[in-house]
């Protein structure tokens, strides 16, 4: 985890004993689990909570804390319409400060493919009756007055919001554990025990817990644990960098992307800044798993990687032999905390490109980078399905980069598919089943 990460509160330790049998096994500490947890532990469900690592350790606490509905895919988009209202009232329920500030979302036209891109994407706004806009150069001005080049305007968003993640995740799981959940650390979930076809329990790597029903959001092990019952997931993962920067002057309270930067001010002042939307792909032979479905889409899509051959494929060969940490642990756990390395060249460019864009940060440095891996799945948005395979078994995976705003809706659509049999929005999109049926589409953004 990045440093400088707020504490915990002290009630939040990892449990030492696991009980014998809960309602509800969540394989994976990040947003999703967290979320869920509290949803269904304020419904007087007995929840454990697993985690090879760390609470929160991996991506959940690394994203940037955008919290947008524009720009996705169009079948994301009822999700995260219904999730704003849950941000808006989430530090009130939560009762825990988690910066959230909602002064929209503005993604820069610096040239006439990307305004007729943003105004094509008006179409799936208005499918939904988002009230998305593509404003002016003159109103972009208004809203950022810093910003150096205004270019064609902008896709603005008003009632897109921000957050910060090294809070969200941790003050769910705080609420949660005071409503009952059990968190355990450094304790990953190696096996789902199964009867007649259904979950009856699991096996952690201190002991079996009975269980009728097990949620998967393990983040880019997912496909390991689905892998384990005979379920396919194309799971990948790629590395982002992020930076924090030291405080500078206001500049408004968008989320921004542009001009080869991707920024959000935070409340002290300092900013969360990127390499735009770019990703590197750390070349290995874990690559050769599900490249079928990845290699057509590349060419499309070809702008925003760049393939590094560097230790990581040492790395994964070293992986491969007897004694390795994988290879202890098993192919469901695997490495149990990976340390993912900044791209410094991307934090050099960042802070070049953030004082261009915006010349009075000039002044604004980096005072800590850290990188991240995103798991993606080949259409560019996540699995959140029941699969009837395996009553019981709940999963959300594969967000591609957009987890982080989705945490409280998915929460909640968690909650309902346990306790009414369904979830309250339409998730056919998202099945797993897709894949295997041949129906999953094209990315519409991969993140």
């Amino acid at each position: 985890m990045p440093t400088g990460t707020y504490p915990l509160h002290p009630a939040l330790a990892s449990a030492e004993r696991l009980p014998e049998e809960v309602d509800l096994v969540v394989a994976g500490s990040g947003i999703m689990g967290c979320a869920s947890a509290w949803e269904l532990a304020g419904r007087g469900l007995r929840v454990l909570v697993c985690d090879k690592a760390g609470l929160a350790s991996q991506q959940s606490t690394r994203a940037w804390g955008f919290v947008r509905q524009q720009a996705r895919d169009p079948a994301e988009v009822p999700l995260m319409m219904a999730a704003i209202p849950l941000w808006e009232r989430l530090e009130s329920e939560l009762q825990m400060p988690l910066e959230w500030r909602q002064g929209g979302c503005l993604y820069l036209a610096e040239n006439a493919e990307q305004r007729t891109r943003h105004e094509e994407w008006l179409k799936v706004a208005a499918q939904f009756g988002l009230g998305t806009r593509v404003i002016s150069p003159a109103e972009v001005k208004a809203l950022m007055p810093g910003l150096s080049d205004t270019g064609l305007g902008a896709l603005y968003t008003a009632n897109d919001g921000q957050a910060e993640p090294r809070r969200v995740a941790p003050a769910y799981a705080l609420r949660a554990r005071e409503r009952g959940a059990v968190f355990v650390e450094g304790c990953g979930v190696s096996g789902i025990d199964l009867a007649a076809g259904r979950i009856c329990g699991v096996q952690t790597e201190r002991g079996y817990v009975k269980t009728k029903h097990l949620l998967v959001a393990a983040g880019a092990s997912s496909w390991r644990l689905l892998q384990s019952i005979g379920l396919e997931l194309p799971q990948q993962a790629v590395r982002c960098t992020v930076s924090r920067t030291s405080p500078g002057p206001h500049i408004g309270a968008q989320s921004f992307i542009g001009h080869g930067i991707g920024i959000r001010q935070r409340a002290d002042g300092s900013f969360n800044l990127a390499d735009e939307t770019q990703a590197d792909i750390d070349l290995s032979l874990d690559y050769l798993r599900a490249a079928k479905w990845y290699l057509p889409h590349l060419p499309d899509n070809r702008a925003s990687f760049a393939f590094k051959l560097n230790g990581k494929l040492l790395h994964d060969l070293c992986q491969r032999l007897p004694g390795s940490e994988r290879q202890r642990n098993g192919p469901v756990i695997g490495e149990r905390d990976p340390q993912v390395a900044v791209n410094q060249r991307r934090v050099l460019d960042a802070q070049r490109n953030l004082a261009k864009a915006f010349p009075a940060l000039k002044e604004v440095k980096v005072v800590e980078s850290w990188a991240g891996m995103i798991d993606v799945l080949p259409d560019g948005i996540p699995v959140l399905d029941a699969p009837s395979e395996v009553p019981g078994l709940l999963v959300a995976t594969g967000f591609c980069g957009h987890g982080f705003a989705m945490g409280p809706i998915v929460g909640q659509l968690m909650r309902q598919w346990l306790l009414d049999g369904q979830p309250g929005l339409d998730l056919h999109a998202f099945r797993l089943r897709r894949f295997a049926d041949g129906t999953a589409g094209k990315p519409y953004s991969l993140f």
